[in-house]
């Protein structure tokens, strides 16, 4: 789910070791002072939050599982940069997952600019 520094790769566990691990130890894993690129793949969430994905992936992480572990990677590390991929509207007739990833991605956005205001 997310990826840090220029010169490594380092992937999230995926959702059922996320939650066992917790989001501090999750956040843990980044390097201190790595300055931070977030991607954030849709289809690592639960299909039953967000279907609209080419490759679900059951027992995926659920809302609040990402945004706790989101939080604390932004108050800990300097992001950089973001996106967010793999969203198939056409799979989703409801419009649930463009909607879930819209809030994931403003939340991350609020994460943020709070945590880079409390560190001025």
């Amino acid at each position: 789910m997310w990826r840090c520094s220029a010169h490594r790769l380092i992937s999230a566990p995926s959702g059922a070791p996320a939650r066992a691990l917790g989001p501090e130890a999750t956040a843990a894993r980044i390097p201190n002072g790595a300055r931070i690129y977030i991607t954030i793949d849709i289809d690592a969430f639960c299909p039953s939050i967000a279907p609209g994905t080419g490759t679900p992936s059951h027992g995926g992480f659920l809302y609040y599982d990402v945004l706790e572990i989101l939080q604390e990677v932004a108050n800990r590390y300097d992001i950089v940069g973001i996106d967010l991929v793999e969203v198939a509207p056409d799979y989703d007739q409801s419009g649930s997952t463009t909607i879930l990833a819209a809030q994931v991605l403003l939340n991350l956005l609020g994460f943020i600019f709070h945590a880079r205001g409390a560190r001025a």
